[in-house]
């Protein structure tokens, strides 16, 4: 009784004296030596606890495995285009061959250590025709300071002369991301990020920015989607609300968009879904897909009518996407800022 009455006091229905404390860290020694004995004090036991939980967090911090994106369907297909051309097809043996012609410093700056398999695949087995564009996109990524892009908006421990570049790239893409025509928000049914993009919000005529605001999200979903299901690839979808021709980009940056995503991310992209594009689109469309590889062509889908919405209501839960992504519920407006500035690189909005 005497231990209950001072477990009340505790809880300050009484005032606690310094002998009902003793008596109260008594029993709580009696308790960790019983159920903890390694443990002689109450300090290692907190310690023990603070340890625990540090183990805990690192745990919960750890990316899922590696899941393949590639189907049964995918390989099959590869192989006998691979075979039509003359090409043995084999993943194995191609990496090991793409890796044997880097150099050292090539290795050292692969985006990560999949990046020969998603070049090999995209080849179809060619696998000159892969050494020859993973050594493009590896010089590409240096020039155009792809890592520095990816941590533009996280500086804590950079050197003030790193940090002034980056500040300089983090005003960039807050420009071009304002009006919110390229995003991160949510997943689809199998864990892959969604990067909106919605051309009728474009606010900038400069290519060369443009396509680092464009790099910066395509990082970020990749990011996201390796954190939340260990997959390889994003889903885009492409809104059309307020889109007039005259909101149509150069055809520079269109060569240029299409150069960075066929070329650079191969493999990188699961669906494109464009949704209710308007018909003006039509000439746009007409004009553009000339210069989109097949395979691309394949994986975009237009999404209109009961047809479209079966489409998304498929691989959407659509409470969650937005209107143009057939969303069924209002979402919090996006805002740019704390996307960009407060968010971490690897989560979407409001996530």
């Amino acid at each position: 009784m005497t231990f209950i009455r001072s477990r009340s006091l505790m809880r300050g229905v009484l005032l606690r004296t310094e002998e009902n404390r003793r008596k109260e860290e008594e029993h709580q020694r009696m308790a960790i030596c019983i159920t903890h004995p390694s443990c002689a004090s109450l300090t290692e036991w907190a310690d023990e606890q603070r340890n625990d939980v540090a183990t805990s967090t690192r745990r919960r911090k750890e990316p899922p495995a590696v899941v393949d994106d590639c189907t049964d369907l995918d390989t099959a297909r590869r192989k006998e285009i691979a075979k039509s051309h003359g090409h043995s097809y084999d993943e194995q043996t191609g990496v090991q061959i793409i890796l044997d012609a880097l150099t050292p410093a090539e290795r050292l700056h692969l985006a990560d250590e999949r990046q020969p398999l998603r070049h090999y695949r995209a080849e179809k087995g060619d696998v000159q025709n892969a050494i020859r564009k993973i050594k493009s996109t590896i010089q590409w990524r240096q020039d155009f300071e792809v890592d520095d892009i990816k941590r533009c908006f996280d500086k804590d421990d950079v050197p003030l002369d790193d940090r002034k570049k980056l500040d300089r790239l983090a005003n960039i893409i807050a420009d071009e991301n304002a009006t919110g025509k390229i995003y991160c928000r949510g997943y689809d049914k199998e864990g892959r990020a969604i990067l909106y993009l919605t051309p009728g919000r474009e606010n900038s005529q400069h290519e060369y920015n443009n396509m680092r605001h464009l790099v910066y999200h395509l990082e970020r979903a990749i990011a996201c989607t390796r954190r939340r299901s260990g997959r390889e690839k994003v889903c885009i979808v492409i809104g059309y609300q307020g889109f007039r021709l005259s909101n149509a980009p150069p055809m520079s940056t269109v060569k240029h968009t299409l150069q960075i995503l066929q070329g650079h991310y191969p493999e990188r992209m699961y669906r494109a879904y464009i949704c209710d594009p308007p018909l003006v689109f039509r000439t746009f469309w007409n004009i553009i897909r000339h210069f989109i590889d097949p395979a691309t062509l394949e994986k975009i889908a237009f999404c209109t009518g009961k047809e479209g919405e079966r489409l998304l209501n498929r691989d959407f839960d659509t409470t969650k996407t937005e209107r143009q992504a057939g969303g069924t519920k209002a979402l919090r407006v996006f805002d740019s800022t704390e996307f960009l500035f407060e968010t971490p690189f690897d989560s979407t909005f409001d996530e």
